[in-house]
């Protein structure tokens, strides 16, 4: 899973060496503190300086699909300064196929070390306190035993090679209801069980060249900067490797036959409290020597730094967020007697209160598919969000007959399937570009609906419904959010900090390790509303009709996709 935002984007590529050793890990334990070339005393003494008249901030950072991000984030939760640097496009691997998704690794750091740079010059010379760091989830990260060699690419989240290792895990653990009962979620080509079995069969010293497995950007990235190996609840989570006292399930990890990569497994730390310090020689490589010896904190991942960014960390409200995927979350009393049948896509994830789960409804492409059919769509050169948004506002709900699945990189929620693709349906000759970008936004809007819909079991909530906060890059539109109020039939907010909820849920966390305050719902700047959009009933009622179209919609080309999929593998 990621968080990021849809607006265009320029691509390049690097290749970094690094050069932080590594070390023996133990597993199976919820929190646990993570070593580090900075000791406890550093940390004491970082945080007791407080004579300082300078503003104090946290230095967020998220590690996303598109990009990282980085941010200066002060006590009142406004960000004074922020950077974007991008990564290098995801793409297909030869040895995965079409459906595998993969990342360089070493780019994120890479990408890292520039948005640093350019949001500290761009800052107001505040102190420092802390790194918090969150990032995109569900990946298959491995660092290689012999550290001069290079990292291998990142199987993504999005990845869905491993289709036919999921019958088989699902096979050989008593099936897919059983594992659903120990971890809480479906296992799906996205897995992380499916994804190592699918390593153990194609790639055989796979698992013996590996000395660590990562799962998140930021994993890799708190690494660099502190040494410190480890992962969240939050991230692990995602996974489909824990149980659902969010434990490594190993009797079901060994069932499986991959016992072997126990012992590689990272073990899964506190997200609000720090598990380490940054080393010298990754300051050096920011470019800030004065960061040497800050704590670090490994927050939770994107989903979970973005619910507490959006102001959801306590029950009682949800949002969606509209990044390259999408999700709708909240903050949830735990309750887990009756979490182990929920809709395939739904992921009940750890929470720095452990009372509390987050729960989210993730679709696999969300703001992606305006970012392809702006590149596509049009001229040579693509077409602007801006003369998008421009088109779209003048075509009436519906786009003209027009339909669109946003299925680019298959589906998660609320259905499986990595062979599912994207199409429209219904062009004639009277359907133009304008019609296109629209049914695309709507075609994303009814893609969350259906994702709000799981959460609630199924079905759209039948009262006392709060607004729904639109978070991301989609949330910049002056169209996007409209539609979503007439798709949803409910009160939308954007939040004027809307592309910045993932650096601020990180920095909230890192806050109240720092004292400043001591609620997940601080008061202040932190959630911040810019403009509230009201649904029409005619709105409503018309969007209600089209999503009972949209929703027979896949279960008409299921089959035509999985057969173009056999012929693309061919």
């Amino acid at each position: 899973m990621s968080c990021h935002s849809y607006v265009g984007w320029r691509w390049s590529v690097s290749s970094l060496h690094g050069g932080f050793g590594m070390e023996k890990l133990r597993v199976n334990r919820r929190q646990s503190s993570c070593s580090s070339r900075g000791g406890r005393g550093e940390l004491v003494a970082v945080r007791a300086m407080k004579g300082e008249s300078r503003e104090e901030c946290v230095l967020a950072i998220d590690v996303g699909t598109g990009g990282t991000k980085a941010a200066l984030v002060n006590q009142l939760g406004s960000v004074v300064a922020s950077a974007f640097h991008p990564h290098p496009r995801p793409a297909p691997s030869s040895r995965g196929g079409p459906a595998s998704v993969e990342q360089e690794v070493e780019s994120w750091w890479w990408a890292t070390t520039h948005a640093v740079q350019a949001c500290w010059n761009k800052g107001s010379g505040g102190v420092v306190r802390a790194l918090a760091v969150t990032g995109q989830m569900q990946n298959v990260i491995r660092l290689p035993k012999d550290g001069s060699q290079p990292i291998p690419t990142a199987i993504l989240y999005s990845d869905a090679r491993a289709a036919e290792e999921v019958a088989e895990v699902n096979g050989m653990a008593g099936g897919p209801e059983y594992i659903s009962s120990i971890t809480g979620t479906q296992q799906g080509a996205s897995s992380l069980l499916a994804k190592l079995r699918w390593l153990d069969k194609h790639e055989l010293s796979a698992a013996e060249q590996c000395q660590t497995l990562l799962f998140g950007g930021h994993d890799y990235v708190v690494w660099k900067l502190s040494g410190a190996l480890a992962t969240d609840s939050t991230t692990a989570s995602t996974t489909g490797l824990l149980d659902l006292s969010f434990h490594y399930a190993e009797d079901l990890i060994h069932s499986v036959e991959l016992g072997h990569w126990m012992e590689k497994l990272p073990p899964i730390k506190a997200a609000n409290i720090p598990c380490g310090v940054v080393s010298s020689e990754a300051a050096e490589e920011l470019g800030v020597v004065s960061l040497k010896g800050v704590p670090v904190l490994h927050c939770c991942g994107d989903a979970g730094a973005c619910t507490l960014g959006a102001g959801a960390g306590s029950p009682g409200s949800l949002y969606a967020y509209i990044g390259t995927s999408g999700w709708v979350a909240g903050s949830f009393q735990d309750q887990v007697d009756i979490e182990a049948a929920k809709p395939s896509g739904v992921f009940r994830l750890g929470h720095p209160d452990e009372s509390l789960v987050f729960k989210t409804g993730s679709i696999m492409t969300a703001g992606g598919n305006l970012a392809w059919s702006a590149a596509n769509i049009g001229g040579p050169g693509g077409t602007s969000m801006e003369e998008i948004d421009r088109m779209v506002k003048l075509e009436g709900a519906g786009s003209g007959g027009l339909l669109y699945l946003p299925y680019l990189n298959g589906e998660r929620c609320p259905f499986e399937d990595g062979s599912a693709r994207g199409c429209f349906l219904g062009i004639s000759t009277s359907t133009t570009s304008a019609h296109m970008f629209r049914a695309v936004m709507e075609g994303v809007a009814f893609a969350m609906r259906s994702s709000r819909d799981a959460l609630n079991g199924g079905s759209a909530p039948s009262s006392g419904v709060t607004p729904l906060r639109l978070v991301g890059g989609g949330a910049r539109s002056p169209v996007w959010p409209a539609i979503f109020s007439g798709v949803f039939g409910q009160t939308v907010e954007v939040l004027s900090d809307a592309q910045e909820v993932g650096v601020k849920g990180a920095a909230l966390l890192a806050g109240q390790w720092l004292g400043w305050h001591s609620s997940l719902t601080p008061e202040g700047n932190w959630v911040q509303k810019q403009q509230s959009f009201e649904p029409s009933p005619e709105g409503v009622e018309f969007y209600n009709i089209l999503y009972s179209v949209y929703s027979q919609a896949y279960g008409g080309v299921r089959n035509v996709c999985q057969e173009l999929s056999a012929l693309r593998n061919l």
